[in-house]
């Protein structure tokens, strides 16, 4: 419901007939409420942008619309005390934002202009008009969502880069100061530990419809014991085990699956205590890391879990939301649960096996 008339004003409308004539000339969809809010008048564009019968346009609004289940009912309340207080006199130009279910099952946002209908001083009715600002609270929403990542993506890089940065200058200063060239070691670990965390970064802070997939047959054994003899997670105590079970090729970017399963096995690694098992393999749902530590927390949730930035039980906050957005760029869905042993378990749902 693009808008191409500005509504006119109606305030010396002789009566409500007189404002139909103004309402079916508007380009936008508009229509006419009498004094005991039903509708008496829609136009066409009305009729055709949203396919509602004639009962339905024509009814008492809001309710007729409430009770089809095109609006919710809260939807319905804020219309209603908005049209009140336009016929109280109380309000002459009110705007009330709604989302709307139409006929054909796709939903718009709208923002409905109300006007009073006036005659000899008092109120008689109410003229809608309605645009369709669906697009532009969706780039509102997008905008929020980039600033919200961005504010997280800059509180992760001041906060988590701090400690492993803090570590190379104390060994490059060591180093300097006894030429032991050892002390460089730590260093080096310390400054690819940075590296990881910003490339960890960087593709959080990327959409993951916009993250290139260079999609190719990758071995989940091969990943998983990369994974851990990589050194990324420290040196694991003795009792920790890696076991790669009915693992096998799947397609996927090597470099972001590798993220993904890194992340879910430092995970368990940082969680799950010294004596641990982590199972890693593929099964008819795709990609599973499952362990047997403790497990889900009764107040743990999935939205919580994945949240970039937060973490309930230490770490940095953003090892399960680099899987999810890693899943979500290869169209897989990130399932976490329990497992078979009662710990931890998350699947890569949608992974396409190529074996």
């Amino acid at each position: 419901m693009e808008s191409v008339d500005e509504p006119q004003s109606i305030g010396d409308a002789d009566s409500i007939d007189a404002a139909e004539s103004i309402v079916h000339a508007l380009g936008d969809g508009a229509y006419v409420l009498d004094a005991d809010r039903n509708r008496v008048f829609v136009n066409d564009r009305l009729r055709e942008v949203t396919e509602f019968s004639e009962a339905v346009l024509h009814g008492p609004h809001p309710e007729r619309v409430v009770d089809e289940g095109y609006w919710d009912p809260e939807t319905g309340e804020r219309y209603r005390a908005a049209v009140e207080r336009v016929l109280a006199g109380d309000a002459t130009d009110e705007r009330v934002q709604l989302t709307t279910t139409l006929a054909g099952g796709s939903t718009v946002t709208t923002e409905t202009r109300l006007t009073p209908i006036e005659r000899d001083g008092s109120v008689v009715g109410v003229v809608g008009v309605i645009r369709d600002i669906t697009d532009r609270v969706e780039r509102e929403r997008e905008l929020e969502r980039l600033n919200d990542r961005l504010e997280r993506l800059a509180g992760f890089l001041s906060h988590d880069l701090r400690n492993p940065l803090g570590i190379a200058q104390g060994y490059l200063e060591l180093a300097r100061e006894t030429g032991d060239l050892d002390r460089l070691d730590p260093a080096d670990e310390a400054l690819d530990r940075i590296e990881s965390l910003i490339d960890d970064a960087l593709v959080m802070a990327r959409d993951p419809e916009a993250i290139g997939i260079d999609a190719e047959s990758v071995d989940i054994g091969d990943i998983a014991v990369g994974c851990w003899e990589s050194g990324d997670f420290g040196e694991p105590p003795e009792a920790v085990e890696l076991v790669v079970e009915d693992a096998g090729p799947v397609r996927a970017d090597a470099d972001l699956l590798r993220r993904a399963i890194g992340n879910l096995i430092g995970n368990a690694l940082d969680h799950a205590g010294d004596a641990l098992t982590v199972r890693v393999g593929v099964d008819d749902r795709g990609i599973y890391v499952a362990d047997d530590g403790p497990g889900l927390a009764v107040d743990d949730s999935v939205e919580e879990l994945t949240e970039f930035g937060v973490s309930n039980h230490g770490g940095t906050g953003i090892g399960l939301a680099i899987v999810e957005c890693v899943a979500a760029a290869h169209g897989w869905e990130l399932d976490i649960g329990e497992s078979e042993s009662g710990g931890f378990r998350t699947t890569l749902v949608g992974v396409e096996p190529t074996g």
